[in-house]
């Protein structure tokens, strides 16, 4: 959907109306197909409506002791958006007077009461956007429709940002400069034009594939899945393998709930889903979830655990820089953006998240950066190159420092802010600093040879001068246009994080010398996600709508030698067995048990609990690539920590607020009972073997008895064993 906006900032003028209450009908409308129009206006209108938000707040001074001026308000509250112009003015020359916009801010560590300046109209017009704001309309653009920048077709996607659509702005006088976090990218005559020509990185994607691309390539997302299951089945029978049946409710619930949320379906999910007769009620499920908090969560976690790790760093903001994945999951911002993005950041890492990426990582001369960037972003090993060629392919020792040199204009410096007129420290931030440097890098060979190095990407080098802003131009050759490299890297590991396996061995390594268990079907889905407009939810919904997904985890003897850990490559004949992980574990405990509701800790309690969790699993490596493992793999010491932490004991508390003191509570009977604790921990009502044995340890397990009669201790160690299962661990 393609709207042309009246002025170049009428998004932010509606806003605006909307944030003071008097948006007319007609404007709302208008206001509600911009923000669903496309990714940057989505993009736009959080950035926005959270800057509002940070202004209304602290204007108003809650929960702090005394009211602040606006030239005061805390760093760290700022929106990370360096370059938004709004009203052709910085966001930072808004006066902080924003109001009816305090409930789009996330929850706070500040409880004072909200100032009352929210009319019951303003606060239904705003949840109304919110809710609508993650929702994805834009389809795949059509393969022959490009636009040239600057000499070179791009998707059309792009064409709608040159173009001047829904949320894109730019200052006054400066037509077709579109502000994002990374360097302006200016569009050079950008016009609409038919092409039936192939793309410039045609012979990267054939690369990828291993041969030559299919030469009808599906547009629609039903072609696409179509594409998806006739691969995925031509490979089964060029193996013999009859592929697992398809997966029951119960089963594939779980699965899509810790795959989108981070955590198991609660018991009132599960029923509401298994009452549900409709045909179509699993695509309707995926389209639910996609648009709930819990997936921006869930991703928001996953990739902050990606690019930062797990690890603490003092320098790095870590709550910062979440929420500016938050805000681009919550917009469903193109990937190829949000990369330009973190790896062009500059600023203040307070204010602007995205630069916390690069300051996690430029210690021992940004070796971690060049290494991080490669594998994330390229799914590329480039780390053993640092010393030497790399003896499993064709990639030379130079690579690694060519790359890396884009990284050394860049230093991180400590800094602190503090009040004009009592010297107090208001805050400490970290500043990430484009330094005036050029010329060339130098490294030493293994022979002891000293070599230098020019900043070289994909084959193109640039200017080495100090005038040029390095991480800028590799940002664009990163991301600008179709960049297989950058897609397929992006596919691969949401293949894996949906199926168990990806198209590699390695999803860090796309290397020639890896090959891919489906050459063409990884090329497609790339080549697919690049004309969508590196569109994440829509990638999402075709392999979560595949038949690969819909698959059980249980083999048969037909394709039981379907077993990537015994060193084959995947064929996804059936869903491989995950484990969870820490995060997916916890969040998966309290839904099921309710434990975070014993004791009435507040959210900031409640978080800070889950830290402490989790921090017991790390163990970082302090080495040059700044690695870290998780101590959480299912080993006997995991299981002890679960089974006798404070975790699983205020789990089996029977208090009120608990689950387990609800259901022993509530007028059921045994089986209901029975019933509840099984839903609530494995997703599914016990079999009928199951259910003799537990009904057998309710009644006979224990002595102890409840208020009421009911055996308190017998269904306390019946939770207990059902949390402390294999089944409830693992992802199937």
């Amino acid at each position: 959907m393609n709207l042309e906006l009246r002025s170049p900032t009428e998004l932010e003028t509606l806003l605006e109306a909307l944030c003071e209450d008097r948006l007319a009908p007609a404007d709302a409308a208008r206001l509600e197909r911009m923000v669903l129009s496309s990714p940057e206006a989505r993009w736009r209108y959080l950035t926005y409506m959270d800057l509002h938000g940070t202004l209304f707040w602290d204007a108003a001074g809650a929960g702090s002791p005394e009211p602040l001026s606006s030239h005061e308000l805390p760093v760290h509250e700022w929106p990370s958006h360096e370059n938004v112009v709004i009203h052709g003015s910085s966001i930072r020359d808004l006066p902080a007077v924003a109001a009816g916009v305090a409930a789009f801010r996330q929850p706070a560590s500040r409880h004072a009461p909200r100032p009352h300046a929210l009319t019951l109209t303003s606060i239904s017009a705003c949840v109304a956007i919110v809710a609508l704001v993650a929702w994805n309309l834009s389809g795949p653009a059509k393969p022959s429709q490009v636009v040239v920048r600057e000499g070179r077709p791009l998707p059309v996607a792009d064409a709608n940002e040159a173009t001047g659509d829904a949320g894109t702005t730019g200052d006054a006088g400066t037509k077709g400069v579109l502000r994002t976090y990374g360097p302006p990218i200016v569009i050079a005559d950008a016009v609409a034009v038919e092409t039936d020509a192939p793309s410039v990185e045609t012979d990267s994607l054939r690369t990828i594939a291993g041969g030559q691309l299919p030469t009808v390539i599906p547009v629609s997302s039903h072609e696409v899945v179509a594409r998806i299951d006739s691969e995925i089945r031509s490979r089964w029978e060029e193996l013999g393998l009859q592929p697992s049946v398809k997966a029951d409710d119960a089963e594939w619930l779980r699965r899509i709930s810790l795959d989108l949320l981070g955590r198991v379906p609660a018991v009132a999910e599960a029923e509401s889903f298994f009452a549900d007769s409709s045909a179509d009620k699993r695509e309707t499920l995926i389209e639910r979830l996609l648009d709930d908090p819990e997936y921006v969560r869930n991703f928001t976690t996953k990739w902050t655990n990606l690019l930062l790790g797990r690890s603490s760093n003092p320098l790095v903001n870590r709550d910062a820089f979440r929420k500016f994945l938050r805000l681009s999951f919550a917009a469903n911002r193109p990937w190829n953006r949000l990369v330009a993005d973190l790896v062009s950041a500059e600023g203040n890492n307070s204010e602007n998240g995205a630069t916390n990426f690069l300051i996690a990582h430029l210690n021992n001369d940004a070796a971690p950066a060049t290494a991080v960037a490669s594998r994330l972003f390229l799914a590329r090993q480039v780390h053993c190159n640092q010393c030497h060629n790399n003896p499993f392919d064709e990639t030379k020792q130079i690579a690694f420092w060519e790359l890396n040199s884009f990284f050394q204009q860049t230093t991180c410096v400590p800094r602190q802010r503090r009040d004009p007129g009592t010297g107090r420290v208001l805050q400490s931030f970290t500043e990430l600093v484009t330094r005036d440097a050029g010329g060339p890098t130098y490294f030493e060979t293994q022979t002891g040879l000293m070599r230098v190095a020019y900043p070289r990407f994909g084959g193109r080098e640039i200017d080495p001068s100090p005038d040029t802003n390095r991480r800028h131009e590799l940002a664009r050759l990163m991301t600008d246009g179709e960049q297989p490299q950058l897609a397929a890297a992006f596919v691969n590991r949401m293949w894996e994080h949906f199926l168990g396996c990806g198209f590699t061995r390695d999803v860090n390594d796309l290397g020639p010398h890896q090959p891919a268990s489906h050459p063409e079907l990884l090329a497609v889905l790339s080549e697919q996600f690049i004309r969508s407009g590196y569109d994440i939810k829509q990638l999402i919904r075709w392999i979560c709508q595949s038949e690969p997904y819909q698959l059980t985890s249980r083999f048969a003897e037909s394709n039981q030698n379907d077993d990537p850990p015994l060193g084959e490559l995947p064929a996804f004949s059936r869903m491989y067995v995950k484990s969870m992980t820490a995060e997916q574990t916890y969040d998966s405990l309290l839904t099921a048990t309710k434990a975070h509701r014993v004791g009435a800790a507040d959210w900031m309690q409640a978080e800070q609990n889950r830290q402490q969790w989790l921090q017991q699993f790390i163990v970082a490596s302090n080495n040059d690539d700044n690695d870290e493992t998780m101590a959480f793999d299912g080993s006997i010491g995991n299981a002890l920590s679960l089974m006798n932490g404070p975790l699983i004991e205020r789990a089996l508390d029977t208090s009120a607020g608990s689950f387990l003191g609800e259901v022993i509570r509530q007028k059921s009977t045994e089986a209901e009972k029975i019933r509840s604790l099984c839903l609530a921990t494995l997703s599914r009502p016990p079999s009928p073997t199951e259910f003799s044995t537990m009904r057998k340890l309710v009644r006979d397990g224990s002595s102890n008895r409840g208020a009421k009669g009911q055996p308190v201790e017998a269904y306390q160690d019946l939770f207990w064993a059902l949390l402390n299962s294999n089944e409830f661990a693992s992802i199937h």
